[in-house]
This record gives C-alpha cells, structure tokens and sequence, in this order.
C-alpha cells in the first residue's frame, strides 16, 4: 500500500472514463437524492478531474473544490477550470458541505480514521466503491478493494442511516448526517418565525 501510495504521488494515474465508469456514473445519476443537489462539493481524491467534471453535471453543485495528494494531477484539474488543491487526506481532510469520493477508500491506509473526518467536517456524504469478489471484478481500479462484509461494516460503525445501492459490482452510499439535518430543520423554523413576525403572523 505505502509503495503504490508513494508511486502515485509521484507518477499519478490518469483518469479513463471508460464503459464501467460510464454506466456507474449513470446510475448515479438516477439514484442521487435530491438533497444532494446544489451545493458545495469537494471532490475528494480529483485527480486530474476528468471524473470530477462529469460528478459536476450530475450533483450541479454551487462551487466545486477538488483535493488530490498528487501536485502533477492537480496541476492537471486546474487546467480544466477546477478550484483544485494539493492535499493528503490522511493528514489533512478539507472541510466543507458535500464530500464526494469516488474510489478513493481503498486507497487510503487508515480507512476508519479518515471516514472519521470527513464525518465530522463534512454534512453530507456520497461514497462509491468497488466491490472485491475476485481478480478479475476489481482488476481495472488500483488499489486494495475490500469485500462487500468490510464495506458493510464500515458504513454500520460510521455512517449508520445511509442509503445505499449496488451496481456493477460497485457499492453507492449516501450518507446525511443527522445532526446537519437538525440543523436545516431549525433554519428553516427560524425563517418561518421571522417571516410569521413580519407579517403579524398572518399566513
């Protein structure tokens, strides 16, 4: 892991859109919730942000930010207009409203730590992940994928309450955390209250 890690920080990897990634991302397409929509995603683990523009057309977010450990693929995703910056997650995880990671846990060393993070610096939550259930399934993404009972385990410990689907042999979680929806629900009872006043509680 630590030598494919180094390797990738120095080399990177170039993003195919082939026909998996295409028919994944169309799926995605179809499943995402709504809440998901219009707002500020951070692209987590970018790379030289092929995918992340295509991730754009689907969440339609209000800004988009991109994070990648490599300086030479970030280089790459600023020369296709995004807001991108060199960043080791493992380190230093952004903070922000929406986190997207598109294959990025099973590159990552310490898995449950930095799902740990990003729950606690991010409200919402869209994961994709292969699925390993032989050599040939997972053959075409780099890096350890793990089997469908490490994935389960993971989202039980934390992100309890997500949706989840599978598709193409690839596993799509949606997590919100509660405690951000708590948030909205007293926004939206405190702008209710502020237009109530306003109106001398006239509806």
């Amino acid at each position: 892991m630590k030598i494919e890690r180094i390797a990738y920080f120095f080399l990177g990897n170039n993003a195919v859109i082939g026909p998996h990634a295409k028919r994944r991302l169309e799926f995605l397409r179809g499943k995402i919730p709504p809440g998901f929509k219009h707002r500020q995603m951070d692209d987590l683990g970018c790379g030289d942000g092929k995918r992340t523009l295509l991730l754009k057309e689907i969440f339609l977010p209000t800004r988009l930010r991109g994070f990648d450990i490599n300086p030479r693929q970030i280089r790459r995703a600023k020369g296709r207009g995004i807001e991108a910056e060199v960043k080791n997650l493992e380190a230093d995880m952004p903070t922000g409203e929406l986190a997207v990671m598109w294959g990025v846990l099973h590159h990552i060393e310490d898995i449950e730590g930095c799902l740990k993070r990003v729950k606690e610096n991010y409200g919402l939550i869209f994961i994709r992940e292969p699925i390993k259930n032989g050599v040939i399934e997972w053959l075409g993404e780099l890096g350890h994928p793990l089997r469908i009972r490490d994935l389960k385990y993971l989202v039980e410990k934390h992100l309890a309450g997500s949706q989840i689907f599978y598709h193409d042999n690839s596993i799509f979680i949606f997590y919100a955390s509660p405690k951000r929806n708590q948030n909205v629900v007293r926004a939206e009872e405190e702008l209710l209250s502020q237009v109530s006043r306003k109106t001398g509680g006239v509806s």
